[in-house]
C-alpha cells in the first residue's frame, strides 16, 4: 500500500470510529508540513473549517486565524508525534488563544513521546512520510 493510501485509510478510520464527538468540533487546526495532508482530509470529511499552524526551525510558532479559536471546539491534527515537543509547543500556542476544548489527532505516535494526543495509533518504531526532510528511503 502506498503512503497515501495509508493516510487515507486511517484518516477514514478515525472519523468512523468518532464520528460524533468530531461533529461538535468547530475547527480543524493542521501543523505544516506533516500534519496538513492529514488535517485536510479530516477537515473536507466532517465539513469543518481549517487553520493552520507553523512552526519554522527556530522552535517559533505562528497561528493562522487566532481570533477564529476563541470559545470554539478545536481539533489540533499533525502526522506523526514522535518526542511530543512540537506539539506541546503548539499546543500552547492555541490554547492562548482559549479554545473552549482542545483536542488533538495524530495518525502515528512513538509510544516512547512524552506527549500522548488524545487520538493517536501507538508505534515502537519511527516512520518516514513523503514530506519528511530529509526523505530517508
Amino acid at each position: 500500500m502506498d503512503d497515501l493510501n495509508l493516510i487515507n485509510q486511517k484518516v477514514n478510520k478515525f472519523i468512523d470510529e468518532h464520528q460524533a464527538e468530531l461533529a461538535e468540533f468547530d475547527l480543524i487546526i493542521g501543523v505544516s508540513r506533516g500534519g496538513l495532508i492529514p488535517a485536510t482530509l479530516v477537515a473536507a470529511k466532517i465539513d469543518k473549517r481549517l487553520l493552520v499552524v507553523y512552526i519554522d526551525r527556530q522552535n517559533n510558532v505562528y497561528l493562522d486565524k487566532p481570533e477564529w479559536i476563541e470559545g470554539k471546539k478545536v481539533l489540533l491534527v499533525d502526522d506523526i508525534c514522535r518526542t511530543g515537543f512540537t506539539l506541546s509547543l503548539i499546543k500552547k500556542l492555541v490554547e492562548s488563544a482559549n479554545p473552549s476544548l482542545l483536542k488533538t489527532f495524530t495518525l502515528f505516535c512513538l509510544s516512547k513521546s512524552t506527549f500522548k494526543p488524545n487520538y493517536t495509533t501507538f508505534i515502537e518504531n519511527d516512520l518516514k512520510f513523503p514530506w519528511d526532510w530529509p526523505r530517508i528511503d
